[in-house]
This record gives structure tokens, sequence and C-alpha cells, in this order.
């Protein structure tokens, strides 16, 4: 179930840092999100023809009512890039793309509740199992790197994504960003002991057999209110690396020559251009 809670956003953000279509992408969400669950439980016929019946409701009403403001907030920060941006309108971005995305949180959670809901015991235990060894995939994949290591591959990875967005970057560019990079910390392990803790009750959930009325209270708490299982240390890494990434951007975004700030508008228009027809298309 999380899987499905994390389409829209991976796919979007996916789109805006690659040369994805994202016309392509999000007419066939219908197609990428059971691509998705398919990987996390299998659905009777009759699951299957609630989830995709909700589905196209919830797809509907994110193209009318959220891909407006999505491509309203671009046209705001592509001014600002263009004017005298700071960096607490980057870190104010930031906070409005994750209020975005618990708008859609509970658009998208008395849809997806009955489902959950019906699971029965042999689809629950293939559910959660899937989560289970996606946490551990990540915890095996996850690279043990000394500090100074890891801060090396953080500074390559911002100067790759300003590369994208504002093309080829100076020497002295890549110098700065490297030096700002410095100052980020890492927050792997909170951040799996989070997914850790979310899976341990989404389990709870799951295996409890509560009456419906209980299921749709700690449901709601989980899938859209689940960011309250953070703890303090991982809320305070967040706000920092966030600051840092804004000082980053602001940096970049002040000190852009003209190729780089045409290159940083062409991908802001094509990226708004496409929000605003996807709106409008039937």
């Amino acid at each position: 179930m999380i899987k499905i809670k994390q389409t829209f956003l991976c796919l979007f953000i996916a789109v805006l840092v690659s040369g994805c279509s994202f016309r392509f992408v999000y007419n066939h969400l219908d197609w990428w999100t059971n691509w998705y669950l398919d990987d996390y439980v299998t659905l009777s016929k009759q699951q299957q023809t609630l989830f995709d019946s909700e589905f196209e409701k919830l797809h509907l009403w994110h193209r009318k009512t959220q891909l407006p403001l999505y491509s309203e907030q671009l046209k705001a920060l592509q001014l600002a890039i263009n004017d005298t941006v700071d960096e607490r309108q980057i870190t104010d971005n930031l906070a409005t793309f994750v209020q975005h995305w618990q708008n859609f949180l509970m658009a998208a959670e008395p849809k997806l509740q009955p489902l959950a809901f019906s699971l029965n015991t042999e689809q629950k235990q293939q559910l959660l199992q899937a989560l289970r060894e996606g946490n551990q995939e990540r915890l095996d994949d996850h690279e043990d790197l000394t500090n100074q290591q890891w801060l090396e591959e953080r500074a390559k990875e911002q100067q790759e994504q300003l590369k994208e967005w504002f093309g080829k970057l100076t020497k002295r560019q890549k110098a700065e960003v490297a030096d700002m990079s410095l100052h980020f910390k890492r927050s792997f392990q909170p951040w799996i002991n989070y997914r850790q803790r979310w899976t341990s009750q989404f389990s709870e959930l799951l295996n409890g057999n509560l009456p419906e009325h209980q299921f749709k209270f700690e449901f709601y708490r989980l899938f859209v209110n689940g960011r309250s299982l953070r703890d303090e240390e991982f809320n305070a890494i967040t706000a920092h690396n966030n600051q840092v990434f804004a000082r980053i951007f602001v940096y970049m975004a002040t000190n852009a020559n003209d190729k780089q700030r045409k290159r940083i508008n062409k991908k802001l228009n094509k990226v708004i251009g496409d929000l605003d027809y996807l709106a409008d298309d039937e």
C-alpha cells in the first residue's frame, strides 16, 4: 500500500529530473500504478475492478485540481529565479510540495482504505512481506561510506542535479557547490528507522482483525499522518538539509550565466507547459 501512495510523487519527481515525457507518463498512470502494485499484492478480479474505478476518479481529481496548483507554483518560482530569489522562498516551495503531497494522501485515503480492509489473509501476508523485503533491500544497498566519502558523493549528486537544470557548471560553481555540500547531514539511519516503524504498525493494523470503524481510524493515521512517526532527529536533519539545498540553489540561481539562465527557463517552461496541457486534457 505504501507503494501505491508514493506513485504520483515518485513519477512526478522522476520526470522532472529526467528526459521522460511527463505527458506520456501521466496519461498512463493507471498502467504504471498497476505495474507497481503487482510487486506488492495480487488483487482478486473484484478488488481490481474497484481499484481501477477508484484510481480513475482519483486521477481525474488530481488532473483537474492539483496540476494547476503545481503549474502556478512553478510559475511563481520561475519569476523569483529571474528576479531576486532567496533561501526562504526555496524552503517555502519545498514545504508547499509537501503540502501538495498531503492533499493527495487525503484524497487517496478513502479510496484505498476499503481495498486494504478487503484483503484476505494471504494478500495481507504478501503485502507485508513485500514491504519488509523493500526495507531490507534498502539496508543491503546502503553503502557503508565514511563521512568524507558520503559528502563527496552528495556533492557529485548536487552538481549533477544542477547540471540537469542549468547546464554545464563552471569550475568555480562546481567548487562552490562542493563546498556548500559539506554541510549536508546523513539521514539514512533515522529514515530507515521511520520506514521500519511505519511497516511494523501497518503490520499490526492488517493482522489486528479490527472492526471496520477502528480499521478506518488507524488506516487514516498511518496513511495520511504517517509522518508523525518520524522522530525529532529525522525532522531536524530534514529541515537542516532543506536549508542547505536552498542555499545551494540560490547560489546557482544568482550566479547563473546567460546560457545557464536560458536553459533553466526552457526547462521550466517545458514542465509548466506540460502541466497546463494535462490539466486541460480530457
